[in-house]
């Protein structure tokens, strides 16, 4: 090994120029191993937090494009109620968001109109206070639950009172919910929130909006909890074919579960596998094999010598 080491320095002093080409390259390609490693550990960890998000066994139902919401084919109340009286052992739940400001700042809050099912589906956990519950639903009453991110950027608690444009709601609630999306489509749908984000009752009349006489009857999407003793794909497709062939069929839909959410991200990875991958091989293979042909030319420029010493008895 000392003689290796030796040629190898040997070769590096004579020829500084070819031996640093060949520790670049191979430099190159360690580098761009633990990139890969590094962006495959971040990307598996992101599709973790994604699917936490949704939840487990969560089917997602989100209305495509704003500008459809008033038409007769969009996600309305009353498919939900479908699906939960044809799917008795499944939990429902829907939401409709709306961009509000609040008294005292220009900043947007993204209000979103549920019930007290969506914790249990999303399986969020509860910071302080508690969720909207059934009273608040039956009695329309102007309670409101806001994310953890929002209460820490306006030191929002438990008891205080907020604006909705003119209208005041008491916070009963912080929850463990909202944060960024990864998908633009997602989160303008729904599925992921963001920071800035309160929960109202459904049934409490939107006060905010302009025109509160004939608010639209549409909503952003529904949530479906499948429960772990029913057969997930299953569900889904019975859920599908309820809304696709009901009374009041729904067009311009999408269906999020766990599996289609980490698909891109599958995608993704792949595509990064193929190309970092690729390029920390290629750049391993060139600077080994610029170092082999190295230590080849240090051994052929001797030939002579090491002729000479064993023609004169050199030992090996």
């Amino acid at each position: 090994m000392l003689l290796l080491i030796k040629d190898i320095w040997d070769g590096v002093r004579t020829q500084p120029g070819r031996a640093g080409l060949s520790f670049l390259a191979i430099s190159i390609g360690v580098s761009a191993l633990i990139v890969l490693i590094a962006m495959l550990g971040g990307l598996q960890e992101r599709s973790r937090q994604i699917v936490k998000e949704l939840g487990v066994n969560v089917v997602g139902i989100l209305q495509k494009g704003a500008s459809d919401k008033n038409a007769d084919a969009a996600l309305k109340e009353r498919h939900a109620s479908m699906l939960a009286l044809n799917l008795p052992d499944c939990s429902v739940s829907t939401i409709r968001r709306y961009s509000v400001p609040t008294l005292g700042t220009q900043e947007l809050l993204t209000v979103v109109a549920t019930d007290n099912s969506l914790i249990k589906i999303r399986q969020w956990q509860m910071h302080d206070g508690r969720f909207l519950d059934y009273r608040d639903i039956e009695d329309r009453e102007r309670n409101a639950v806001i994310s953890k991110s929002l209460s820490s950027l306006w030191n929002w608690k438990v008891g205080n009172l907020i604006m909705l444009r003119n209208m005041p709601f008491k916070i009963v609630g912080i929850v463990e919910a909202g944060g960024g999306a990864l998908d633009a489509e997602l989160s303008e749908s729904g599925l992921m929130l963001g920071d800035r984000v309160l929960f109202v009752p459904k049934t409490a009349p939107p006060y905010w909006e302009i025109d509160q006489k004939n608010p639209s009857p549409a909503i952003d999407a529904i949530f479906l909890l499948v429960p772990a003793s029913m057969n997930f794909a299953h569900t889904v497709t019975s859920a599908r074919r309820l809304l696709l062939h009901s009374d009041y069929p729904v067009k311009n839909i999408s269906w999020v579960t766990p599996e289609s959410l980490i698909e891109g991200i599958k995608k993704l990875q792949n595509t990064i596998r193929l190309t970092v991958g690729s390029i920390a091989v290629l750049c391993l293979i060139l600077g080994g094999t610029t170092l082999m042909s190295l230590m080849i030319a240090n051994v052929r420029d001797r030939v002579i010598e090491i002729g000479l010493r064993r023609a004169m008895g050199a030992s090996r």
